[in-house]
């Protein structure tokens, strides 16, 4: 009987160990919501296992939601609305990723909220009196603003080490072509604070060189677009100046930055008579002294449509193939906005794609559009030499007008292919 009894721990241990190293533990896949500086967002979080149901992801932490996908699945969804709204159920940010577990295991979204931010105002006392500049521009990570008078007040956020981009301009505007300083700093900021920028010699603006590609036939010649991007959500736009076949031009240097921060260079060519762009892109250190964009894509065929429907189907098979990943944007007039990312493992060899029903699911409700609305639609295929995954793990995403953003991957480059149209909804 003495040995039954010793018996019995030693059986129930080794079936507990047993049944728990048979249990279908998976692969956890972490979501992370950020705001534009960087800081932990909140949203709903849905997600879907292959091509199952849509379900609520867990909380973690703060802006942290995590899921399982099972042993023997790769593919997974998931998705966020950023600014679920009660009173305007119509109303949302959406966006989804369709990945695979190969792809990443560790994501971000780019949300609108505010979170853990106070917000004030610096008076900048400023001379350029030594680059013969009658006028300044000053970026924080909250605002922009500019004038020929001092002081110059500027929003801010509240904090340690913030930074600045100050820019010093002669001829009485913020004309690129009259740029004469630059300074990057980063002090701790408070209410009611006063901050002297004095540029001195050293402070003289240089400039790097830029090439890009050839205008192809039926697009207009470039247009150049660059920006100071930091790792923590300072944007300053305009800081570049370009045009031609091919596209050349130059940039502002910015010393002072650091290795996590990014230069923007972005040549985009407009096909406006088939709804069509190309574009070439590339994050460069903010103070190199050259860089070269990427040669463009092909096209889109100039027949491509889209049948309408509430949710419509994409045909991928861009003429170029091997595609790093596809976006598409599709939106009501006055929205919901919807940003879908796709990858190739995750289509596994699919020629289209149907933007998934996710009215079902909590704050999603108003994600489709009603008979007689415009829809708008966009499909770009981008091609690079980082992969899906490095790219929707970036904590830093660069505005692109309205609801839309791009991650920032410092290092990167990327040439894309867009087409857009609309339609009634049926």
């Amino acid at each position: 009987m003495k040995k039954l009894l010793l018996a019995i721990p030693l059986l129930l241990g080794a079936s507990l160990w047993f049944y728990g190293c048979n249990q279908t533990q998976g692969t956890e896949v972490t979501v992370r919501l950020v705001n534009a500086w960087g800081t932990p967002a909140t949203a709903t979080v849905i997600y879907q296992v292959g091509d199952g149901e849509w379900k609520l992801a867990a909380q973690k932490d703060y802006g942290v939601y995590s899921f399982m996908v099972p042993p023997g699945e790769t593919r997974y969804g998931v998705s966020a609305n950023c600014l679920p709204l009660s009173t305007l159920s119509t109303l949302g940010f959406f966006t989804t990723y369709q990945l695979t577990t190969d792809d990443a295991t560790e994501v971000v979204f780019p949300c609108l909220n505010l979170s853990d931010q106070s917000f004030g105002n610096v008076s900048l006392t400023w001379d350029a009196s030594a680059l013969s500049g009658d006028y300044f521009k000053a970026f924080s990570r909250l605002d922009d603003a500019s004038s020929n008078t001092s002081p110059l007040s500027v929003g801010t956020i509240i904090g340690e080490n913030e930074p600045f981009l100050f820019l010093a301009f002669s001829g009485g505007s913020d004309d690129y072509a009259n740029l004469e300083g630059v300074r990057f700093e980063r002090f701790d900021t408070a209410p009611g604070l006063t901050h002297d920028v004095t540029f001195t010699a050293g402070d003289a603006a240089t400039f790097g060189t830029l090439s890009g590609p050839a205008t192809p036939s039926g697009f207009n010649d470039c247009e150049l677009s660059s920006a100071l991007i930091t790792h923590d959500g300072l944007f300053a736009g305009g800081l570049a100046q370009g045009s031609g076949d091919p596209c050349s031009g130059d940039y502002l240097r910015v010393p002072g930055t650091g290795s996590q921060d990014a230069r923007m260079l972005m040549a985009s060519y407009r096909d406006p008579v088939n709804n069509r762009s190309l574009l070439s892109m590339a994050f460069a250190d903010a103070n190199a002294a050259s860089v070269e964009l990427p040669e463009l894509p092909g096209p889109w065929p100039a027949d491509y449509a889209v049948e309408p429907a509430v949710l419509p189907t994409f045909d991928l098979e861009h003429p170029d193939g091997n595609a790093t990943g596809y976006v598409i944007f599709y939106s009501g007039s006055n929205g919901p906005w919807w940003q879908v990312y796709l990858s190739p493992s995750w289509l596994a060899g699919a020629a289209s794609y149907t933007l998934p029903d996710l009215s079902g699911a909590p704050d999603f409700g108003g994600i489709k559009l009603l008979k007689g609305e415009e829809a708008r639609w966009e499909i770009a295929a981008f091609f690079s030499n980082r992969p899906i995954g490095d790219w929707l793990g970036s904590t830093t995403w660069h505005p692109l007008g309205g609801p839309f953003a791009i991650p920032v991957l410092p290092g990167a480059a990327m040439k894309a292919a867009s087409i857009a149209g609309t339609y009634p909804v049926p």
